[in-house]
């Protein structure tokens, strides 16, 4: 017998914890296999969920699975987006937004109109709650970076109207004084940017600004020549303060960025309009000569 020293007890105590180490390390062997396992097999899971290289549908396919195309529209901007008496949506924006709907469902009433804001419509694309903006959006750098723009399918620049008794001629003579913006608009920016001494008020929507010029609250206001020449003839009082418009511009829809399948539709459908000839029927049917004549002292400005 080997002597070691320790009292029977104590070498009673010595074995029992030997044997307790080697269950302990089998449990824990036996753990880790049990991990293993499960990781095994949520992975297969996740791959049977997700099969390797088929990404999330884009919109495309979401507008056609759903049956209805969900377009992000503005509502007080005459005559490219805005409610008739009957609060039904009008304008030119509105009826691209038609075509676009007929041209992939068959149906140009599949659609529906979300009204957005100068500063909501973006953040609304982006989201997800709306498939494309068509509404006066102007294509910019700095949102080129948040968006991915179409071909420019309208010119556009702005203008100032003022009241009948007003001396503003041009946006040099705004300085100093209150002018009505919209907030998230080109002509806001524009003004910040080329009369830093203007005090610029800035409202959500068209009509408040138009109210505010009509109250005298404001000394002028600073939006697209479009709808600052449809405000001027269905209000009495109010003018142009002259015919010299300013950072001209074109309007684009807006898709999510990388959605190129869904841009490339979009693009395609407004070749064909412009092929067959319904691009200028549109406008025509909402802008007349008027707005022709404008479009001229534009290219001239650039």
């Amino acid at each position: 017998m080997v002597k070691t020293g320790l009292p029977h007890r104590a070498l009673k105590r010595c074995r029992v914890s030997k044997v307790r180490r080697k269950h302990s390390d089998a449990q824990g062997g036996m753990l880790m296999k049990a991990n293993k396992f499960l990781v095994l097999f949520f992975s297969l899971g996740l791959l049977f969920l997700f099969p390797l290289g088929e990404g999330v549908a884009g919109t495309l396919e979401n507008v056609k699975a759903r049956g209805k195309l969900i377009v992000g529209v503005k509502t007080d901007y005459p005559p490219l987006g805005f409610l008739d008496k009957k609060g039904i949506n009008k304008g030119f924006d509105i009826d691209i937004a038609k075509t676009l709907s007929k041209e992939l469902l068959g149906n140009e009433d599949a659609v529906e109109f979300i009204s957005v804001t100068s500063e909501n419509r973006i953040p609304l694309l982006t989201s997800g709650k709306i498939d494309v903006i068509v509404a006066t959006l102007t294509i910019t750098e700095q949102r080129k970076r948040e968006v991915d723009f179409t071909t420019p399918y309208f010119i556009t620049a702005q203008m100032i109207l003022v009241r009948a008794d007003s001396k503003i001629t041009k946006y040099q003579d705004l300085a100093g004084k209150r002018v009505a913006t919209i907030r998230g608009s080109t002509g806001d920016i524009a003004i910040g940017e080329l009369v830093p001494d203007a005090e610029r008020i800035k409202f959500e929507r068209n009509s408040e600004a138009l109210q505010a010029l009509k109250g005298r609250r404001v000394e002028a206001f600073v939006q697209d020549f479009v709808l600052l020449y449809a405000l001027m003839q269905e209000n009495r009082g109010l003018r142009m303060a002259g015919l010299q418009p300013f950072r001209p511009g074109r309007y684009g829809l807006a898709v999510r960025k990388g959605d190129k399948e869904w841009l490339d539709f979009v693009n395609a459908t407004f070749t064909k309009m412009k092929d067959t000839g319904e691009y200028e029927k549109l406008l025509d049917k909402w802008f007349g000569p008027v707005a022709r004549v404008l479009w001229m002292l534009l290219e001239l400005e650039k």
